[in-house]
């Protein structure tokens, strides 16, 4: 029900700003841009609590199918490549030609890869982001780098917490709903796989996961 509405708020910003309804002056054109940006803001939010409330009733599931590891990465970054512009970090991906086919929930695994790395992209003022998939022993390893502040060894444990954030004012100020980690671990996890993060205060982050080539059946809840 909080989805439908926002969606429609969405939808009529668009039609709007495509000047379906005649020309929008400038300066109204500049604030319909914020009511977008803060309405898709808020349906990112809605998203979250909603697999929040699927994860604890047990009924977060995967929709199993065949993929493309190298069209995860490349959607991922197609989706956050504005963000990194507009604040001048570099970002790249590295995608071997050669990746094996996989077989998961290749919608869910891109909500992952997009979580992190539009974490990476808000945390990070200066430098550059790196994705890299490959495969190791039977799964894909993804990793997520940044040139951020880092997070110490207490916060590393927290973060993937619900509700829970790094408690440096700078990581505050960014704000966030604490929640997209929490939910990116457990689709890891439905995956048969792990999401953990190698980090140190003043020397960036790297988020890492690894899931199964094929991944046959949903893992059961641990």
């Amino acid at each position: 029900e909080l989805r439908t509405p926002m969606n429609a708020v969405l939808g009529y910003t668009d039609l709007i700003l495509d000047d379906i309804f005649g020309e929008v002056p400038a300066p109204i054109r500049e604030t319909l841009e914020r009511v977008k940006t803060n309405g898709q803001h808020l349906l990112a939010l809605i998203n979250d609590v909603l697999d929040l409330s699927r994860m604890e009733a047990g009924q977060l599931t995967l929709s199993l199918g065949d993929y493309a590891m190298g069209e995860v990465v490349h959607a991922a970054v197609s989706a956050v490549e504005s963000l990194a512009a507009g604040k001048k970090l570099a970002l790249k991906a590295i995608v071997p030609a050669d990746l094996p086919p996989g077989r998961g929930d290749e919608r869910r695994l891109t909500q992952v890869l997009l979580n992190l790395a539009g974490n990476a992209i808000k945390f990070t003022d200066s430098g550059g982001i790196s994705i890299e998939a490959r495969a190791v022993d039977g799964a894909f390893l993804v990793s997520v780098s940044d040139t951020g502040p880092g997070i110490s060894e207490v916060d590393q444990h927290k973060i993937f917490e619900e509700f829970q954030q790094a408690d440096s004012s700078s990581t505050r100020a960014k704000g966030g709903s604490g929640l997209g980690l929490s939910i990116s671990r457990r689709i890891v996890e439905l995956h048969g796989g792990r999401l953990w993060v190698e980090s140190a205060p003043g020397v960036g982050s790297t988020f890492y996961f690894t899931v199964p080539l094929q991944v046959e059946r949903q893992a059961e809840k641990a």
